[in-house]
């Protein structure tokens, strides 16, 4: 097998570029598209191939990743009149990275088979745009091993590669991921804000609690941040793109008949937080709708 493939990026965005870029520096020929123009034409001045959809990228590629918004952008550029499947040519193995459900990994997976193509859901698990850039993105993968072992070449350089088991294992590990992840900084954000509101240093009140049982990485990534140098990382997703995934558990919980009283709660507050802040804003700004909403409001706003 040649070691150098065409690759193609799907979702230009804040980690599918940073994506298409390292796969072109590692000596792959990288073809992208994006639904926004501009997306499409700043990659291209970095090297990355742009083309005119799906179905065009895939009839040039032999691997193909995607990184986009939902379940209904995937089935979009899989489905759609100019889609993946529709195209001349389809690729050996089609990945997608999204947060997207595990019903959905198994819909476009039997999909592409039936055209001859393969495919792996994926997901990145942790690192935000930070690691991605730095090929450190800690990524699963499941369906077939053998094409998982085909080509974790080209997966390494985005990070470190696992192989997690069957089609659909990689997003019930994303899924399961963000839901603690959002209801963890939901908490953090309402606790560090009642001990603002009682009169502590948020500063100090965050060092205490990074010695204690409620210390976590979710703490110092996040507020660690806030507090360390002004901004909660970059590249975050945003509070629309959180209520999403709090969507995502409560139906995966639902469709097993399996108890879970935090996701929707959870979505609901995301999307207080995104009608209060910006639905883009990064989701741990959480912080600041509870600040906003106490009586007492020193505590400035950062980006």
């Amino acid at each position: 097998m040649n070691s150098r493939l065409t690759v193609g990026v799907i979702g230009l965005g804040g980690m599918g570029r940073p994506m298409a870029q390292r796969l072109a520096a590692a000596g792959h020929a990288v073809c992208g598209y994006d639904i926004s123009a501009d997306a499409s034409a700043s990659a291209a001045r970095e090297g990355i191939e742009p083309m005119a959809d799906p179905a065009a990228l895939a009839a040039r590629c032999e691997l193909v990743i995607a990184m986009v918004w939902d379940d209904h952008a995937l089935r979009d550029i899989v489905n759609g009149a100019r889609g993946i499947a529709a195209s001349s040519r389809l690729p050996q193995c089609v990945v997608d990275l999204s947060t997207t459900s595990v019903a959905v990994a198994h819909e476009v997976g039997t999909t592409l088979s039936a055209r001859g193509s393969a495919f792996l859901d994926g997901a990145v698990i942790g690192g935000g745009v930070a690691a991605v850039k730095a090929g450190k993105s800690p990524i699963v993968l499941a369906g077939d091993r053998m094409l998982f072992d085909r080509y974790l070449h080209a997966f390494s350089v985005l990070g470190n590669c696992s192989y997690v088991g069957a089609l659909g294992a990689a997003k019930a590990i994303k899924i399961v991921n963000n839901l603690l992840v959002g209801v963890v900084t939901a908490a953090n954000a309402e606790a560090l804000s009642l001990g603002v509101a009682l009169g502590l240093d948020l500063g100090q009140l965050v060092g205490w609690l990074r010695l204690t049982l409620g210390g976590s990485r979710v703490l110092d990534s996040y507020m660690g941040r806030y507090v360390d140098e002004g901004g909660y990382g970059e590249g975050l997703i945003g509070h629309r793109l959180m209520a999403k995934d709090m969507q995502l558990a409560a139906e995966l919980a639902e469709s097993l008949d399996c108890p879970a009283v935090f996701p929707r709660p959870a979505r609901e507050m995301y999307l207080a937080f995104g009608r209060s802040l910006g639905a883009d804003r990064p989701f741990p700004s959480a912080f600041e709708f509870f600040r906003g909403n106490a009586r007492d409001t020193s505590v400035p706003q950062r980006a």
